[in-house]
């Protein structure tokens, strides 16, 4: 199965670069089961993170195409998750043929070693057997991020997520693209440094091979690693989360399913909950642990960004819609 493209050029997806941060309002919400995150737009493959007293909120735009600024990427910070103020683009696009023609998408920031790292997908004219996950890097999580001036994988890649063992032991897992010898499987290679890979990739599910599996993000509970991911097609309600676990952050990974047999972390939940998927973990108010994701609204007009708290039963990570 291929993964078909977004539709692009979505009029009025892409917000102008303002001047000063832009501040959207404060709404009251319950932070004891799904909330809506009011960035004022919609924003697919959403990371969230805290860092200092702030929270920040990076994702993929309605559109994918990079601004005329030479810029990509929307960070938002919040120092509630009620209120978030869109501190504007923060990657300046690599030089390579066709970036300024390309796709973006799925980004993801890694705070390491006193620096900050952005990890996401690009393309060379939209050529899907050219589309490769790289990084970036900047002294400030605010940005401005600096490609690295190198891919990640040899072979086409999407989705890339970086996940630490400790300083010395990195991986990177990401799904291979159109053009990759396992393209739509999820994938895994050691890092050396954030900034290069072993290129020694293997399968993350070598006795599988599945439709398309994408969006990887890992987490640490209970001296257990938790691999989430996203399967079905995005564009509509079929879209869910699954979750794995290994006693450690490379793997073996076993899928994971409740008592009841159900093996979503989430799937289509009321009509503003419409195929929830690529997600991300944080921890919240409290110390509590919650899962950012999106969805498509009701109309469909776009993927919106959610949070929910997140509740261990058993050994199974359950969100409560």
């Amino acid at each position: 199965m291929q993964r078909k493209e977004f539709l692009l050029g979505a009029a009025g997806a892409a917000i102008s670069l303002a001047s000063t941060a832009q501040l959207i309002g404060r709404a009251q919400v319950n932070m004891d089961s799904a909330f809506k995150l009011q960035t004022g737009q919609a924003l697919a493959d959403p990371c969230l993170l805290n860092a200092g007293d702030s929270y920040y909120l990076i994702g993929t735009g309605q559109s994918r195409r990079p601004r005329e600024s030479g810029l990509a990427f929307d960070l938002y910070q919040s120092p509630d998750l009620l209120s978030w103020k869109n501190l504007g683009p923060v990657l300046k696009l690599p030089e390579f043929e066709g970036s300024r023609e390309g796709n973006y998408w799925a980004p993801e920031i890694l705070p390491f070693g006193g620096k900050f790292y952005l990890y996401y997908t690009a393309d060379s004219f939209g050529n899907p057997e050219k589309r490769f996950v790289r990084v970036a890097l900047a002294e400030r999580i605010e940005g401005p991020y600096e490609d690295s001036g190198q891919k990640l994988t040899a072979e086409p890649s999407i989705d890339g997520h970086p996940a630490y063992a400790n300083p010395a032991e990195g991986y990177l897992f990401y799904t291979g693209n159109e053009g990759n010898r396992n393209v739509g499987q999820l994938m895994v290679d050691r890092l050396i440094t954030p900034l290069q890979t072993a290129n020694e990739p293997v399968k993350v599910f070598p006795e599988e091979t599945v439709p398309w599996e994408e969006g990887p993000f890992t987490w640490q509970h209970g001296g257990s690693t938790y691999l989430f991911t996203s399967m079905g097609n995005w564009r509509d309600g079929s879209y869910h989360i699954l979750v794995s676990r290994a006693d450690k952050t490379g793997g073996p990974f076993q899928r994971l399913t409740r008592a009841d047999g159900n093996a979503n972390v989430l799937a289509t939940h009321e009509a503003e909950q419409s195929g929830p998927g690529h997600n991300s973990i944080f921890s919240g108010p409290g110390g509590k642990t919650f899962i950012c994701y999106h969805a498509w609204d009701s109309g469909h007009t776009g993927r919106y960004p959610w949070a929910a708290p997140l509740e261990w039963v058993d050994g199974f990570p359950v969100a409560k819609q």
